[in-house]
C-alpha cells in the first residue's frame, strides 16, 4: 500500500492528508469564482455575488467543500497529536471550533447562493450575509489559536509553523475587531492573511505526505 494513500509513519490517514492539501486549494478557487476584484467588500461583494449568477453560486458551494475538507484534516491531525504539552487538548478545542465554523460558513454560503440565484434578494439578504460573514471571520481566527498551539506543541511539524499560524490568528482577530470585515483596509488585510493561512495549511499536508515517503 502506498504511503501516499495509507497512514504511513505520521499516522495521518490518506483522507486527512489530502484534505489538508485540496481544502485550501478549493477555498482559493472559491474566492476567485465569487470575485477576482479585491475591492469587492461589503455591499460591493453582495453586488458581485448577485451579478455572478451561477459562477458565484458554484464558487460558494466549492468554498463549503473546501472548509469541510479543512475540518476533516484538522480532525485527522487531532487524532494523531500526542498529549504532551496539552497539544492534543488544544487540537480538540480546534476541532470543536472548526465544526462551528463550518456550520456558520454553510449558512452564510446558503444566503449568498440565494442572492446569486435571485439578485433581487440582495437588498434584503445582503446585510444578513455580511453579518454572518463577519461573525464567521472572527470565529475562524479564534479557532486558529488552539490549532496553532496544538501544531506548535505537538511535534508533528516544525513548531515554527505553529507560531506562524498563531501570528495569523492574532493579527486577523485584531483586524476584524478594529477595522471590521467590511472595511477596505480590514478586507485587504484579512484577504492576505487568509491566503497565507491556506498556503500554510497546504504545506502541512505536503509535509505529512512527503514525510511518510522518506
Amino acid at each position: 500500500m502506498s504511503l501516499i494513500t495509507g497512514a504511513g509513519r505520521s499516522g495521518l490517514d490518506a483522507v486527512g492528508k489530502w484534505s489538508l492539501i485540496i481544502g485550501p486549494i478549493l477555498f482559493v478557487i472559491s474566492g476567485a469564482m465569487v470575485t477576482l476584484d479585491p475591492a469587492d467588500y461589503g455591499e460591493k461583494l453582495v453586488a458581485a455575488i448577485a451579478a455572478g449568477g451561477d459562477t458565484a453560486k458554484w464558487g460558494l458551494v466549492i468554498g463549503v467543500i473546501g472548509i469541510t475538507l479543512y475540518a476533516r484534516g484538522i480532525m485527522g491531525l487531532a487524532r494523531i497529536t500526542p498529549e504532551a504539552g496539552n497539544a492534543q487538548a488544544r487540537m480538540r478545542v480546534a476541532v470543536v471550533g472548526v465544526a462551528a465554523l463550518l456550520a456558520v460558513w454553510t449558512v452564510q454560503s446558503g444566503v449568498g447562493m440565494a442572492i446569486a440565484e435571485n439578485p433581487a434578494a440582495a437588498a434584503s439578504a445582503g446585510s444578513v450575509m455580511l453579518g454572518i460573514g463577519g461573525a464567521g471571520t472572527i470565529l475562524a481566527f479564534l479557532t486558529l489559536i488552539p490549532f496553532a498551539g496544538g501544531i506548535a506543541a505537538g511535534g508533528l511539524v516544525n513548531k515554527n509553523i505553529g507560531w506562524v499560524l498563531f501570528a495569523i490568528a492574532i493579527i486577523g482577530l485584531l483586524t476584524a475587531l478594529i477595522f471590521g470585515t467590511n472595511d477596505e483596509t480590514g478586507s485587504l488585510i484579512l484577504g492576505i492573511l487568509q491566503m497565507i493561512w491556506a498556503v500554510v495549511t497546504l504545506v502541512i499536508g505536503i509535509i505529512m505526505i512527503s514525510g511518510d515517503c522518506d
